[in-house]
Formats: C-alpha cells, structure tokens, sequence
C-alpha cells in the first residue's frame, strides 16, 4: 500500500495548534498590549500551583488580586525595597493556602518577588477573597479584609511588622456563618463597615468595631421585598453582624457596588443579578441568565450598566435605568469567571474558564430599545430573561488564550490590564506605547524567598493559623 502525505491535514493541524497556543500579545484598534513577562507575580518559587494534589485547595482555591495606592511616607514596619522606594502601589493575592503582598510597580520595573512585604500560611482554611480599604492613605492605617473557606474572616494590617497576632477575626467561632465566604468589600461611605457573602445564600453587614457576642445571634425581620429579606441581630446592645441579608435561595457568588456606592448588585447560584438600592434596601431591577448560575458582575464607570457572566457561557449587559437585557456576548467556550469594565475606552472584558481573555466594545446599535415585536415576544416569554433572539448578539473585539489554567482574575488599570490563573501567576499587559522596558536593577530571583544576592537573610512573616 503506497502512503501518501497528506499535506492539507498537516496544515489543519498546524493551524489549530497556532490558534491554540498561549498569547504574548493582542492587537485591538487602539494599538498592540504586550505580556510584560518581567512584571509576573507568582509564589516566590515561581512554581505553579499544583491543580491535582491531593488536599484539592489548589482546584477550589480561587486565585484574586486587590490594589491599593499608600502615601509611602510614613512606612514604618513596611518592608525595605530601595529600589522600589517610590512604589506607591501594592498588591496582595491569594494561591492556595498563602497570602501575599507585595509593592507594585506595573509595567515600570521588574517584579522583585524575593521581597514580599507580607507572606502568612494558613492551616486548617484557605484564603478564599480580600479587599484593601481605599480610604486608607498610609501603611500606619492600611486595612485588609481577608475571607475564608471556612467562613471567618480577618481583618490585618499587612504592613505592621511589630504585630505579630490577628488583629481582629469576625466569625471566629463559626456561629454567624459556616460556609465559604465568596465576596468581601468595604461599604462605601459607611466608615469601619464591610459586606460579605457566603455560599449559603446570605449576606452580612459587619461592623470593625462591634463584637460578635460570643452566641448564637438570634435575628427578627427588619424589611422583606420580592425574593429578599433584611434581618437584624435581636439583641438589646450592638452586636455583629449588624444586618443580615436574605438573597431567595443559592449561593451568592459575587456582588459590587456601584460606582457612586447608591446601590449594589448581586449575582447568585439561581441565575439572578438583583439591583438594590443599598441605603433604603429596596429592591430596583432583576435579570436572569440564560441558564445556570451568574458567577461574576462588574459596573460601568457611569453606572448606567451591569456586565454578568455565568454558567451558560456568555456575558449579558443590563441597563439599570431601562431595567433591561440590552445584549449577550458569544465568545466563551466555557464558563464566565470574571467580567470588567475599561474605564479607558468604555470597553468591557471577560475571562473564563477557557483560559480566553476577551474584550468587547458596545455600539448605538448593541444599546437601542428593542423593537415592537420583540417586546410582543417578551410579554409571552420573560422580560427577564428574554429569548435569545430578542436581544443582540455581540461577538468579541478580542478572543485570545492566555493562560495554560482556568482564569480568574482581571483588573483595567491605567497604563496596563492585569489578570491571573488558577496556577498563581499574575499577568500584567501593558498598553499600547506603555510597554517601557522595566528597570532591571532589582534583586535577581533566587531559590529561596528568604535569600537576597548577597545572602542577607530576609525578615520574612509568615503566619500560620488554625481555626477550627
């Protein structure tokens, strides 16, 4: 039998391993963002997470980053970086049983990860989510919330080398909530208060400076609205938690308030994103997915819309005033993880379990009122979730795998766009003509975290914690 060679398969071949092959790089119409591969942050190691070992907190440990900008002036107990000195930014995120800190300088210089301003190990737990407060102007008062999978959360002050102890932990005992807590933020505008979010369906109100009571808290009925209640600790002195918030049934994955801090959206397991108007506790807008659970909800800058993304693989953009579906995004092969507004551009992003990062752009046309007739097919479908031939289908600017493991994590900044994987790799991409080459004069990576070039040992903190 005579073999042949058949070229043309070779070339599919070739083709779709091209297409699949991690990206270093995009092109949009604004210009090229490029992977400042110097500017990755990761476990001192540099080694990835383990997705398969045995105790499964790298596969349910998800990877999240958070920001803050400190007025280093006043950095006693901050680690010392002379080369990072004017580094005004600090990031901090979680891969499996650790928390990092670390200062960062963006696409400018290279990431010293021999240096982390803070490490802490946990045992018994995991980090599970984190929020800097932004209202905090220096490491003397700089506050992180820091959630876990057991349903405590800590509140720490990562530059403050002189504490050696928890500053404060909510939920210690496990009485208020024993699930994971999934969403930490700082309320806006509310001073010392903070919302969090548990796979059991609830939220809670907490308040730094209250106690828990040391019992069981007992709760009585404050406000109930269509698919929510509001209770409140039914005791005659001030206690933690200070509300409670009732969100129909399913864990609440994500929620975010929006920019003016006014109201805030929820996305839960049953598939709904809820809109309250978060001071008065009434409840504003409703969508559903298409089907499956929403997992990830972001607002635009001027809060006229919502972004989800979920389960059914697709992103859904809601207008809060119009109280509407205005469109769907097709691109994802995989489930929605996280969704993000660009600031910049009136651009939004997705990234997914696929390992895709997309970026999609809205037009005049994307965000008209439906026609006459596809409001006559929604009175006989749902308006809150109309069919799928009723709203617009966008496809994205931009579909491109960047990662080998799922992806969790993106953040728009100014002169880049951040994301990470599930492996613990943070990304930074710089924009178009912001891609300077960083300053190579930082310490050299070595086989040790707690090794510099010249053998000083590091003063490194490590925490372990057991909560039972």
């Amino acid at each position: 039998m005579a073999l042949t060679n058949d070229s043309s398969g070779a070339g599919c071949i070739d083709n779709a391993a091209k297409e699949e092959s991690i990206k270093s790089q995009f092109i949009t119409r604004e210009g090229t963002y490029k992977l400042m591969t110097l500017s990755e942050y990761s476990r001192p190691s540099r080694m990835p997470l383990n997705t398969t070992q045995g105790n499964n907190v790298a596969g349910s440990a998800v990877v999240h980053v958070s920001f803050i900008t400190l007025d280093n002036g006043s950095s006693n107990g901050s680690s010392s970086n002379d080369d990072c000195e004017d580094c005004k930014e600090k990031i901090c995120f979680n891969v499996g049983r650790e928390l990092y800190v670390y200062n960062y300088a963006g696409v400018a210089k290279a990431a010293d990860l021999s240096r982390p301003i803070d490490k802490r190990v946990y045992k018994g737990t995991y980090p599970t989510c984190h929020d800097f407060d932004q209202t905090c102007t220096s490491t003397d008062n700089c506050e992180l919330l820091v959630g876990f999978s057991a349903g405590q959360i800590q509140l720490i002050n990562p530059f403050k080398k002189d504490s050696q102890v928890v500053n404060k932990l909510f939920n210690e005992d496990r009485l208020i909530d024993k699930s994971r807590v999934t969403c930490l933020k700082w309320i806006p505008g509310a001073q010392q208060h903070f919302l969090a979010s548990h796979t059991s369906g609830f939220l809670y109100v907490y308040n730094v400076e209250l106690g828990a009571g040391g019992s069981l808290p007992a709760y009585q009925l404050f406000k109930q609205g269509d698919g929510f209640a509001v209770h409140t600790c039914k005791t005659k002195s001030s206690r933690n938690p200070v509300y409670r918030w009732t969100v129909d049934e399913g864990a609440v994955n994500e929620f975010a308030f929006s920019p003016d801090g006014h109201c805030l959206a929820v996305v839960s397991e049953d598939g709904y994103l809820r809109v309250f108007d978060y001071h008065s506790m009434e409840l504003q807008g409703v969508m559903r997915s298409y089907f499956g659970g929403l997992l990830c909800v972001a607002w635009s800058p001027d809060a006229k819309y919502i972004v989800t993304g979920g389960e059914d693989d697709l992103v859904t953009v809601y207008s809060v005033l119009e109280k509407r579906t205005v469109c769907r995004g097709q691109g994802h092969r995989s489930w929605v993880s996280k969704v993000a507004f660009d600031p910049v551009t009136y651009r939004f992003g997705s990234v997914g379990h696929d390992t895709l990062l997309c970026l999609w752009d809205l037009s005049e046309d994307d965000l008209k009122a439906p026609t006459q007739l596809a409001r006559l097919r929604n009175i006989l479908g749902s308006p809150i979730c109309p069919y799928i031939q009723d709203v617009p289908i966008i496809q994205p600017l931009i579909s491109k795998k960047i990662a080998h493991e799922r992806l969790s994590v993106l953040v728009f900044r100014e002169d880049s766009i951040v994301t990470a994987c599930q492996e613990g790799f943070v990304c930074t991409w710089a924009r178009p003509g912001r891609s300077a080459q960083p300053n190579f004069n930082s310490p050299k990576q070595t086989t040790s975290p707690s090794l510099l070039t010249s053998g000083t040992i590091l003063r490194e903190r490590q925490f372990e914690l057991r909560f039972h």
